[in-house]
């Protein structure tokens, strides 16, 4: 089996770098000078692997999603398969809520950070961010649709109408969790989220 290469392990921690500074300091609160000084990267190889700084943060959003995302199959393949719909909800809202308290709430989303600074300026990060949110809604829904089926959750929204309701307020939730440094916002935002639109109308 052929080792990596020096420059692919460069590359990988440049993106990692940029996922822990992004997530914590947003698109215009970090500079490439502070992701090259975690990774110890002289300025002139970070041009060798992004064209830009708009094209590496596309890059760490496109990184960033993948990587949920397949913390959410392994969830669902394991932990989780032996939970109900809604307790899988609730599970992975609380590892997300016990990760950002672990960072003394520096970090949240970096999708929902990156998507309320650069949205409207960048078309290259835009279409990133909206991939990454097609691609977990497409997630949550299935969530939703086999609680449907389970009669867990009302039947007069659809799935991807109630996963997008709840990402929204997850979004929004993290914005005060910032905002007041903890996590009880959030649990009391989601925990009304389930029982007041989502629950069966019966």
């Amino acid at each position: 089996m052929n080792r990596p290469r020096r420059s692919e392990h460069t590359r990988e921690a440049l993106i990692t770098a940029g996922i822990d500074q992004l997530s914590k300091h947003g698109y215009h609160g970090t500079g490439i000078k502070q992701i090259l000084d975690e990774v110890n990267v002289p300025k002139g190889s970070f041009y060798n692997f992004f064209a830009s700084k708009e094209a590496f943060v596309a890059e760490v959003i496109s990184h960033y999603s993948r990587d949920l995302l397949d913390q959410l199959a392994v969830f669902m393949s394991e932990e989780g398969k032996t939970l109900t719909p809604i307790e899988q909800l609730r599970a992975i809202y609380h590892y997300s809520l016990k990760q950002y308290a672990s960072h003394d709430f520096k970090k949240s989303c970096l999708v929902g950070t990156i998507a309320t600074e650069i949205s409207a300026e960048s078309e290259m990060c835009r279409i990133e961010l909206k991939r990454a949110m097609k691609q977990w809604l497409t997630f949550f829904s299935a969530i939703f649709k086999q609680a449907q089926i389970q009669q867990l959750v009302r039947d007069d929204i659809s799935p991807s109408d109630m996963a997008s309701v709840y990402w929204a307020a997850w979004e929004g939730a993290l914005i005060k969790m910032k905002m007041s440094a903890d996590t009880q916002p959030v649990k009391q935002i989601m925990e009304l989220m389930i029982a007041t639109l989502l629950t069966n109308k019966e």
